[in-house]
């Protein structure tokens, strides 16, 4: 995980993320932003994290934010602050967001189907099966980049006691993987072994999660292998053009 309050360039006037402390049961997990400049000049921005004056000045330098989205309904800690701050962007809603986040109004919500805005620039989908929680997973194919919520996490830097312990117990420690907690709400496998098959298909060969070490080589191995114990067979690649 990058150094807090650093804005990280991961792909040359394209992508952007940047790192705050955040805590889970006591926990340093840390939290990721991701920004995105689409062709247009206007800014994406995913899994908004609390935001700081800095925050909003090293963001000004980039570009006018037009797009806030989260990857997952749990991802909302700060949509309020960000929904007052930036009045004129659009927010889109993953699934189950916008019950319960009722005193908020999103423009949209998040699917299959890509939103006009970066139509054509970005790839998603919903990683469905669970019946807890689905997530929206993006590509940008031009960085080549992978960008997801909480469907990975590599906890391998962090090396507080709890966050080890938390993470051994996951799974999500010495190997980027699907935490246990919310592996285990999948009880459609059918669903879930589509979406993965469907991602596998994309052109990424890195990937930035919203939790841990960034993959920043063979993200499709990996990727492939966090989710092999959906697959009676071996999961099918398609490697990046």
């Amino acid at each position: 995980m990058s150094k807090n309050h650093t804005l990280i360039e991961w792909s040359k006037d394209r992508i952007w993320y940047y790192d705050m402390p955040y805590r889970v049961a006591g926990a340093p997990m840390g939290h990721r932003m991701t920004i995105i400049r689409l062709d247009n000049n206007k800014l994406f921005i995913h899994s908004p994290i609390e935001i700081t004056p800095t925050l909003q000045q090293k963001i000004s330098q980039l570009g006018e934010i037009a797009y806030v989205v989260t990857p997952n309904k749990n991802h909302n800690i700060y949509l309020s602050d960000w929904w007052l701050a930036y009045p004129q962007a659009y927010f889109y809603a993953p699934p189950g967001l916008i019950h319960k986040r009722s005193d908020l109004t999103f423009d949209d919500a998040l699917g299959n189907k890509t939103p006009l805005h970066w139509r054509g620039q970005l790839l998603q989908t919903v990683i469905r099966g669970s019946d807890r929680m689905e997530e929206i997973a993006f590509c940008d194919p031009l960085s080549k980049t992978l960008i997801v919520g909480d469907a990975l996490a590599w906890m391998v830097d962090s090396h507080h006691p709890l966050t080890f312990a938390l993470s051994v117990i996951n799974g999500c420690y010495f190997k980027p993987a699907m935490p246990w907690y919310w592996r285990i709400t999948f009880q459609n496998h059918t669903q879930l072994r589509q979406s993965i098959q469907e991602i596998l298909t994309w052109p990424f060969e890195r990937i930035i999660l919203s939790h841990g070490r960034v993959i920043d080589n063979d993200a499709k191995a990996h990727f492939s292998t966090a989710f092999s114990w959906l697959m009676p067979h071996k999961l099918n690649i398609t490697m990046s053009q």
